[in-house]
C-alpha cells in the first residue's frame, strides 16, 4: 500500500490532487461485492438487539471482508471505507470512517431501519469533505448479475447539503452542517439518486416524500441548481394508476441558483412524481390529492 500511494501521489503537489488520485484508483479498481453485502446486512439486522453477539460476529466478519478484498478486489461499504482511509492516511492526509444510515428506495424510508452504510470524511486544506467510494464506483445490475463500473464525479467532495439527503451519520457532528436535520426528517425526505449528484442539484421543497393536498391546491417544487447547464433540462413526470404524464408548468422562477415551479392538481388520487433530467431521475415524491373536508360552519378545510 505505501508503494501504491507513492506511485499515485508522487508527482502531485496539492492535497486535493493527491486525494483525487487515491479516490479514483479505489473507485476504478474495486468492485461492490453485492451478495456478500446483502448477506452481511441480513445477519446484522438479525443480531441488532444482541450487542455482544453482534460485536463478536463483526470481528469475524472483518477478517472475511479483508480476505475477499485482497483475493477478489471486491468488497462491501466498510471495505471501501477502510481502503480509502488507509491509503489516504499513508499520504499524510487525515481521513476517517463514518458509520450511519444510507437511504435508498428500499431502505430507511419514512421509518428508521438500522445503520447500513459506511463512508469517509477527508480533511483537505483544513476543511472536512465527504467521500463515498461505494456509491461513486458504480452499481450492481441485478438483471445481468454483474457490477457496472460507472464513476460518478458528483459524489467527489459533495456538498454537505446534498450529501445529507441520503447519508445520516451515527455521530451527528459528521453531518458537517450548522443546522442539523433530525433523523426523523432524514427518513421522511424525498428520495434522491446518483443522478442527483451527477447534476449537482439539491432538492429543497417539498421537504417530505409524501405531501397531502386538497383538489385545486398547488405544490411548490424548489431546487438549488449548482450546475446551471442542467437548468433548462429539468422536467417532471407524474404517474397515477396506469398513466404517466409530463407536468406542464405555467412558469418557472429561477433566481440566486434557486429554481421554483408550482403545479396545481385538479383530480383526486395518489401520484408518484419524479423530477428528471433527460431519462435520469433526480428526485421522487408522492402527492396525495383529496377532496376538501367540509367544516361544521360550512367552510372547507
Amino acid at each position: 500500500m505505501p508503494l501504491l500511494v507513492h506511485q499515485l501521489t508522487n508527482n502531485l503537489n496539492t492535497q486535493v490532487e493527491q486525494f483525487r488520485a487515491i479516490h479514483t484508483w479505489v473507485c476504478y479498481n474495486i468492485e461492490s461485492d453485492h451478495y456478500f453485502s446483502e448477506a452481511t446486512l441480513k445477519k446484522r439486522r438479525k443480531l441488532l438487539n444482541n450487542k455482544s453477539a453482534l460485536q463478536k460476529w463483526n470481528t469475524k466478519q472483518q477478517t472475511k471482508v479483508f480476505k475477499r478484498l485482497v483475493r477478489n478486489k471486491k468488497t462491501i461499504c466498510s471495505g471501501y471505507a477502510y481502503v480509502l482511509k488507509a491509503l489516504t492516511n499513508l499520504a499524510d492526509i487525515e481521513c476517517e470512517i463514518v458509520d450511519g444510515y444510507a437511504r435508498t428506495v428500499r431502505t430507511n424510508v419514512n421509518t428508521v431501519d438500522f445503520p447500513n452504510h459506511s463512508w469517509n470524511v477527508v480533511k483537505l486544506n483544513g476543511k472536512w469533505y465527504f467521500a463515498d467510494t461505494t456509491q461513486t464506483s458504480g452499481y450492481y445490475n441485478l438483471d445481468d448479475e454483474a457490477f457496472v463500473k460507472n464513476y460518478n464525479e458528483g459524489y467527489f467532495l459533495a456538498t454537505p447539503e446534498l450529501f445529507v439527503k441520503n447519508h445520516y451519520p451515527l455521530d451527528e457532528n459528521w453531518l458537517l452542517l450548522d443546522e442539523k436535520p433530525t433523523l426523523k426528517q432524514f427518513v421522511e425526505a424525498p428520495i434522491i439518486y446518483g443522478s442527483t449528484y451527477k447534476y449537482d442539484i439539491i432538492p429543497i421543497f417539498p421537504t417530505t416524500l409524501v405531501t397531502t393536498l386538497n383538489i385545486g391546491e398547488a405544490v411548490m417544487f424548489k431546487f438549488k441548481i449548482l450546475n446551471k447547464t442542467a437548468l433548462k433540462d429539468v422536467n417532471f413526470v407524474f404517474s397515477g394508476g396506469l398513466r404517466n404524464k409530463v407536468m406542464s408548468f405555467k412558469g418557472k422562477n429561477y433566481k440566486h441558483n434557486i429554481l421554483q415551479m408550482a403545479y396545481q392538481f385538479h383530480k383526486k388520487g395518489e401520484f408518484d412524481v419524479h423530477a428528471k433530467i433527460d431519462e435520469d431521475i433526480i428526485a421522487s415524491y408522492t402527492i396525495i390529492v383529496k377532496n376538501a373536508e367540509k367544516m361544521p360552519n360550512g367552510t372547507f378545510n
